[in-house]
Protein backbone atom coordinates (compact mmCIF):
# COMPACT_ATOMS: atom_id res chain seq x y z
CA UNK A 1 0.00 0.00 0.00
CA UNK A 2 1.74 3.56 -0.63
CA UNK A 3 1.39 6.50 1.57
CA UNK A 4 2.13 9.73 0.65
CA UNK A 5 4.32 12.36 2.63
CA UNK A 6 3.65 16.17 2.60
CA UNK A 7 6.15 18.83 1.93
CA UNK A 8 5.61 19.91 5.57
CA UNK A 9 6.72 16.32 6.69
CA UNK A 10 9.99 16.86 4.44
CA UNK A 11 10.43 20.49 5.88
CA UNK A 12 9.84 19.41 10.05
CA UNK A 13 12.61 16.09 9.23
CA UNK A 14 14.81 19.01 7.42
CA UNK A 15 14.65 21.46 9.83
CA UNK A 16 13.90 23.98 6.69
CA UNK A 17 10.58 25.46 5.77
CA UNK A 18 8.11 24.64 3.24
CA UNK A 19 9.28 26.96 0.28
CA UNK A 20 12.41 25.92 0.80
CA UNK A 21 11.72 22.15 0.18
CA UNK A 22 9.33 22.55 -2.94
CA UNK A 23 11.51 25.01 -4.79
CA UNK A 24 14.29 22.18 -3.77
CA UNK A 25 12.15 19.06 -4.97
CA UNK A 26 10.59 21.39 -8.64
CA UNK A 27 14.63 22.26 -9.48
CA UNK A 28 13.82 25.91 -8.84
CA UNK A 29 16.09 28.36 -7.64
CA UNK A 30 16.57 30.33 -4.47
CA UNK A 31 18.07 27.16 -2.48
CA UNK A 32 21.62 26.59 -1.90
CA UNK A 33 22.94 23.56 -3.65
CA UNK A 34 23.96 21.97 -0.38
CA UNK A 35 19.94 22.44 0.72
CA UNK A 36 19.05 21.10 -2.72
CA UNK A 37 21.01 18.13 -1.78
CA UNK A 38 19.72 17.14 1.17
CA UNK A 39 16.26 17.29 0.18
CA UNK A 40 16.96 15.04 -2.81
CA UNK A 41 19.19 13.05 -0.79
CA UNK A 42 16.74 12.44 1.52
CA UNK A 43 13.63 11.87 -0.85
CA UNK A 44 15.51 9.43 -2.49
CA UNK A 45 16.34 7.57 1.14
CA UNK A 46 12.35 7.74 1.82
CA UNK A 47 12.00 6.01 -1.49
CA UNK A 48 9.85 8.37 -2.25
CA UNK A 49 8.58 9.74 -6.14
CA UNK A 50 6.65 12.62 -7.26
CA UNK A 51 3.24 11.94 -8.43
CA UNK A 52 3.89 14.07 -11.33
CA UNK A 53 6.63 15.24 -13.27
CA UNK A 54 7.71 18.59 -11.53
CA UNK A 55 5.05 18.27 -9.38
CA UNK A 56 6.19 18.97 -5.72
CA UNK A 57 2.83 18.67 -3.53
CA UNK A 58 3.05 14.99 -2.36
CA UNK A 59 5.73 11.85 -3.22
CA UNK A 60 4.61 8.46 -3.34
CA UNK A 61 6.29 5.40 -1.82
CA UNK A 62 6.16 2.44 -3.82
CA UNK A 63 8.01 -1.43 -3.53
CA UNK A 64 9.44 -1.42 -7.05
CA UNK A 65 11.38 1.92 -5.72
CA UNK A 66 12.53 0.41 -2.75
CA UNK A 67 13.92 -2.33 -4.83
CA UNK A 68 15.63 -0.16 -7.00
CA UNK A 69 17.14 2.26 -4.47
CA UNK A 70 20.40 2.04 -2.72
CA UNK A 71 21.33 1.73 0.94
CA UNK A 72 21.68 5.18 2.83
CA UNK A 73 23.91 6.18 5.79
CA UNK A 74 22.16 7.69 9.12
CA UNK A 75 24.46 10.53 10.14
CA UNK A 76 23.27 11.99 13.33
CA UNK A 77 24.67 15.68 13.53
CA UNK A 78 24.01 17.82 16.81
CA UNK A 79 22.07 20.65 15.79
CA UNK A 80 24.40 23.03 17.22
CA UNK A 81 27.07 21.96 14.82
CA UNK A 82 25.25 22.27 11.65
CA UNK A 83 26.15 26.07 10.82
CA UNK A 84 30.12 24.96 12.18
CA UNK A 85 31.91 25.55 8.88
CA UNK A 86 35.25 25.51 10.08
CA UNK A 87 35.16 21.81 11.63
CA UNK A 88 31.46 19.87 11.32
CA UNK A 89 31.14 20.54 7.87
CA UNK A 90 34.57 19.56 6.66
CA UNK A 91 33.72 16.33 8.36
CA UNK A 92 30.50 16.10 7.06
CA UNK A 93 31.52 17.04 3.50
CA UNK A 94 34.44 13.56 3.69
CA UNK A 95 31.30 11.75 5.20
CA UNK A 96 29.21 12.29 1.98
CA UNK A 97 32.33 11.64 0.11
CA UNK A 98 32.88 8.39 1.46
CA UNK A 99 29.23 7.54 1.02
CA UNK A 100 29.05 8.42 -2.67
CA UNK A 101 32.22 6.58 -3.15
CA UNK A 102 30.04 3.49 -1.95
CA UNK A 103 27.36 4.26 -3.48
CA UNK A 104 25.31 4.86 -0.80
CA UNK A 105 23.13 7.64 -0.26
CA UNK A 106 23.42 9.70 3.06
CA UNK A 107 20.49 10.82 5.04
CA UNK A 108 21.19 14.16 7.83
CA UNK A 109 19.16 14.11 10.96
CA UNK A 110 19.57 16.06 14.54
CA UNK A 111 17.70 13.50 17.19
CA UNK A 112 16.49 15.31 19.72
CA UNK A 113 19.11 15.18 23.28
CA UNK A 114 15.58 14.81 25.17
CA UNK A 115 14.30 11.77 23.56
CA UNK A 116 11.61 10.78 25.83
CA UNK A 117 8.84 8.08 25.41
CA UNK A 118 10.64 4.75 25.47
CA UNK A 119 6.87 3.06 24.45
CA UNK A 120 8.14 4.67 20.64
CA UNK A 121 10.49 2.19 18.73
CA UNK A 122 14.03 4.02 18.63
CA UNK A 123 13.43 4.38 14.78
CA UNK A 124 10.51 6.72 15.24
CA UNK A 125 12.19 8.50 17.82
CA UNK A 126 14.96 9.20 16.11
CA UNK A 127 13.93 9.82 12.58
CA UNK A 128 10.08 8.38 12.22
CA UNK A 129 9.83 9.54 8.55
CA UNK A 130 12.95 7.56 7.06
CA UNK A 131 13.08 3.62 5.52
CA UNK A 132 14.83 1.85 8.32
CA UNK A 133 14.43 -1.02 6.03
CA UNK A 134 17.30 0.57 3.70
CA UNK A 135 19.51 1.89 6.39
CA UNK A 136 23.24 0.35 5.82
CA UNK A 137 24.22 1.82 9.21
CA UNK A 138 24.64 4.89 11.50
CA UNK A 139 27.44 7.50 11.81
CA UNK A 140 27.14 9.91 14.78
CA UNK A 141 29.12 13.13 14.26
CA UNK A 142 30.94 14.48 17.70
CA UNK A 143 28.80 14.06 21.06
CA UNK A 144 25.45 12.84 22.28
CA UNK A 145 23.73 12.08 25.78
CA UNK A 146 24.29 8.20 26.32
CA UNK A 147 20.94 7.97 26.39
CA UNK A 148 20.51 9.13 23.11
CA UNK A 149 23.44 6.86 21.97
CA UNK A 150 21.53 4.26 23.57
CA UNK A 151 18.76 4.28 21.30
CA UNK A 152 20.55 4.74 18.44
CA UNK A 153 21.86 1.15 19.46
CA UNK A 154 18.83 0.00 19.59
CA UNK A 155 17.75 0.20 16.42
CA UNK A 156 20.65 -3.22 15.67
CA UNK A 157 22.50 -1.23 12.80
CA UNK A 158 26.07 -0.75 12.98
CA UNK A 159 27.37 2.66 14.54
CA UNK A 160 30.72 4.45 13.88
CA UNK A 161 31.26 7.18 16.82
CA UNK A 162 32.87 10.64 15.07
CA UNK A 163 35.24 12.43 17.22
CA UNK A 164 33.57 11.41 20.11
CA UNK A 165 33.94 7.69 22.37
CA UNK A 166 31.94 6.11 24.36
CA UNK A 167 33.28 3.35 26.42
CA UNK A 168 30.22 1.62 27.40
CA UNK A 169 29.12 1.19 24.15
CA UNK A 170 30.15 -1.67 21.54
CA UNK A 171 30.79 0.85 19.00
CA UNK A 172 34.09 1.65 16.40
CA UNK A 173 35.52 4.94 17.25
CA UNK A 174 37.20 7.23 14.74
CA UNK A 175 39.12 10.06 16.13
CA UNK A 176 41.79 12.37 15.68
CA UNK A 177 44.99 11.97 18.31
CA UNK A 178 44.06 14.55 20.25
CA UNK A 179 46.67 13.54 22.29
CA UNK A 180 49.28 13.91 19.80
CA UNK A 181 47.98 17.65 19.05
CA UNK A 182 48.82 18.71 22.15
CA UNK A 183 52.92 17.12 22.69
CA UNK A 184 53.20 18.24 19.12
CA UNK A 185 52.20 22.20 20.30
CA UNK A 186 53.84 21.94 23.73
CA UNK A 187 56.77 20.48 22.33
CA UNK A 188 57.38 22.90 19.55
CA UNK A 189 56.97 25.82 22.31
CA UNK A 190 59.43 24.16 24.52
CA UNK A 191 62.00 24.25 21.04
CA UNK A 192 61.47 27.84 20.58
CA UNK A 193 63.13 28.19 24.32
CA UNK A 194 59.54 29.10 25.89
CA UNK A 195 58.97 29.02 29.55
CA UNK A 196 55.83 30.36 30.61
CA UNK A 197 52.88 28.74 28.03
CA UNK A 198 49.56 29.42 28.80
CA UNK A 199 46.91 27.17 27.17
CA UNK A 200 43.22 28.69 26.30
CA UNK A 201 40.28 26.49 26.54
CA UNK A 202 36.85 25.71 28.02
CA UNK A 203 37.28 22.97 30.47
CA UNK A 204 34.05 19.92 30.21
CA UNK A 205 33.01 21.64 26.23
CA UNK A 206 34.61 18.92 24.75
CA UNK A 207 36.49 15.11 25.26
CA UNK A 208 39.04 16.90 22.34
CA UNK A 209 39.68 19.86 24.75
CA UNK A 210 39.97 17.72 27.52
CA UNK A 211 42.54 15.27 25.43
CA UNK A 212 44.62 18.36 23.78
CA UNK A 213 45.16 19.29 27.47
CA UNK A 214 46.33 16.18 28.66
CA UNK A 215 48.72 15.85 25.90
CA UNK A 216 50.51 19.09 26.93
CA UNK A 217 50.77 17.98 30.52
CA UNK A 218 52.43 15.26 28.86
CA UNK A 219 54.64 16.95 26.90
CA UNK A 220 55.55 19.03 29.87
CA UNK A 221 56.16 16.41 32.75
CA UNK A 222 57.36 14.00 30.66
CA UNK A 223 59.00 15.23 27.38
CA UNK A 224 62.12 17.65 27.34
CA UNK A 225 62.98 17.01 30.90
CA UNK A 226 65.79 19.16 31.22
CA UNK A 227 64.54 21.73 28.78
CA UNK A 228 61.17 21.86 30.11
CA UNK A 229 61.73 21.26 33.99
CA UNK A 230 61.74 25.34 34.47
CA UNK A 231 58.83 25.95 32.37
CA UNK A 232 55.35 27.10 33.88
CA UNK A 233 52.12 26.17 32.42
CA UNK A 234 48.83 27.76 33.45
CA UNK A 235 45.27 26.88 31.78
CA UNK A 236 43.02 29.49 31.07
CA UNK A 237 39.77 28.46 31.66
CA UNK A 238 36.93 30.90 29.39
CA UNK A 239 33.43 30.38 28.36
CA UNK A 240 34.39 29.80 24.63
CA UNK A 241 30.61 30.23 23.24
CA UNK A 242 30.32 33.79 25.04
CA UNK A 243 32.58 35.91 22.81
CA UNK A 244 33.31 38.70 25.81
CA UNK A 245 35.88 35.81 27.06
CA UNK A 246 38.49 37.09 25.38
CA UNK A 247 37.86 41.41 26.94
CA UNK A 248 37.53 39.35 30.25
CA UNK A 249 40.94 37.25 29.17
CA UNK A 250 42.97 40.90 28.19
CA UNK A 251 41.63 42.34 31.75
CA UNK A 252 43.40 40.01 33.38
CA UNK A 253 46.55 39.76 31.16
CA UNK A 254 46.89 43.50 31.55
CA UNK A 255 47.32 43.40 35.62
CA UNK A 256 49.92 40.16 35.06
CA UNK A 257 53.39 41.62 35.57
CA UNK A 258 55.31 41.45 33.02
CA UNK A 259 57.32 38.66 34.08
CA UNK A 260 54.07 36.70 34.54
CA UNK A 261 52.55 37.19 31.39
CA UNK A 262 52.88 33.61 29.47
CA UNK A 263 55.53 34.34 26.69
CA UNK A 264 53.32 31.76 24.78
CA UNK A 265 49.60 30.59 24.13
CA UNK A 266 48.22 27.33 23.04
CA UNK A 267 44.46 27.79 22.03
CA UNK A 268 42.55 24.76 22.10
CA UNK A 269 41.36 25.41 18.85
CA UNK A 270 41.78 27.79 16.14
CA UNK A 271 38.74 29.93 16.81
CA UNK A 272 40.10 30.54 19.99
CA UNK A 273 43.77 31.14 19.13
CA UNK A 274 43.05 33.69 16.24
CA UNK A 275 40.23 35.31 18.42
CA UNK A 276 43.00 35.70 21.56
CA UNK A 277 45.71 36.51 19.00
CA UNK A 278 43.39 39.47 17.00
CA UNK A 279 43.08 40.66 20.69
CA UNK A 280 46.74 40.82 21.69
CA UNK A 281 47.39 43.24 19.02
CA UNK A 282 44.59 45.31 19.71
CA UNK A 283 45.61 46.07 23.09
CA UNK A 284 49.21 46.49 22.23
CA UNK A 285 51.11 43.43 22.26
CA UNK A 286 53.28 41.91 18.84
CA UNK A 287 52.52 38.61 17.55
CA UNK A 288 55.42 36.66 18.08
CA UNK A 289 57.39 39.54 19.05
CA UNK A 290 55.90 39.69 22.42
CA UNK A 291 54.59 35.80 22.73
CA UNK A 292 53.95 33.19 20.53
CA UNK A 293 50.33 32.04 19.79
CA UNK A 294 49.10 28.62 18.45
CA UNK A 295 46.27 26.81 17.10
CA UNK A 296 45.09 23.36 16.81
CA UNK A 297 42.85 22.27 13.65
CA UNK A 298 44.20 24.17 10.82
CA UNK A 299 41.42 25.82 9.83
CA UNK A 300 41.24 27.80 6.14
CA UNK A 301 41.42 31.47 7.78
CA UNK A 302 44.45 30.40 10.19
CA UNK A 303 46.65 30.40 6.60
CA UNK A 304 45.09 33.96 6.13
CA UNK A 305 45.31 35.48 9.76
CA UNK A 306 47.97 38.59 10.74
CA UNK A 307 50.59 36.80 10.90
CA UNK A 308 49.12 33.39 9.65
CA UNK A 309 48.88 31.05 12.47
CA UNK A 310 50.89 27.89 13.61
CA UNK A 311 48.80 25.15 14.27
CA UNK A 312 48.53 21.40 13.96
CA UNK A 313 46.87 19.93 11.05
CA UNK A 314 43.40 17.55 11.69
CA UNK A 315 43.10 15.64 8.71
CA UNK A 316 38.94 16.56 8.96
CA UNK A 317 37.67 15.29 5.75
CA UNK A 318 39.40 12.42 5.44
CA UNK A 319 38.01 11.70 9.46
CA UNK A 320 34.72 11.62 7.64
CA UNK A 321 35.83 9.46 5.26
CA UNK A 322 36.98 6.77 7.67
CA UNK A 323 34.15 7.00 9.33
CA UNK A 324 32.38 5.46 6.15
CA UNK A 325 35.27 3.18 5.69
CA UNK A 326 34.88 1.95 9.42
CA UNK A 327 31.43 1.26 8.34
CA UNK A 328 31.65 -0.56 5.91
CA UNK A 329 33.68 -2.74 7.17
CA UNK A 330 31.29 -3.58 10.65
CA UNK A 331 29.03 -4.25 7.75
CA UNK A 332 31.22 -6.79 6.53
CA UNK A 333 32.68 -8.27 9.52
CA UNK A 334 30.15 -7.44 12.05
CA UNK A 335 31.79 -10.12 14.91
CA UNK A 336 34.75 -8.79 14.93
CA UNK A 337 36.04 -6.48 18.21
CA UNK A 338 34.91 -3.03 18.17
CA UNK A 339 38.46 -0.66 17.24
CA UNK A 340 39.49 3.13 18.18
CA UNK A 341 40.90 4.36 14.88
CA UNK A 342 43.32 8.00 15.51
CA UNK A 343 44.54 9.85 12.94
CA UNK A 344 47.79 11.30 13.68
CA UNK A 345 48.24 15.34 12.99
CA UNK A 346 50.89 17.16 11.71
CA UNK A 347 52.90 20.46 13.13
CA UNK A 348 52.50 23.50 10.34
CA UNK A 349 54.90 26.61 11.55
CA UNK A 350 54.24 29.98 10.44
CA UNK A 351 54.54 33.48 11.43
CA UNK A 352 52.82 33.16 14.70
CA UNK A 353 55.14 31.05 16.49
Amino acid sequence: MSRKVSIQTLADQLGLSKYAVSRALSGKTGVSESTRTRVLELARALGYRQNTPGSASHVTHTNQADAAEPPFALICMNQLNRGEPHYWQRVLSGIITGCNEQGWHHVIVSPSLDISGKEIPSEKAIAPHVDWSRCAGIIVMGSFPHTVLQRLVQTERPMILVDHQEPLLNCDTISHDNLEAGITAARYLISKQCKRIGLITDDGRAASFAQRKIGIELALNHFHMEASEDVRFQTWNVDYENGDWVNKLAAIMKDLPAGERPDAWIGANDDIALHWMQKLQQIGFSVPQDGLVIGIDNVYTAATSSPPLTTVHLCKEELGQRAVEALQRRIERPGTPKETVMLSTTLIPRESA
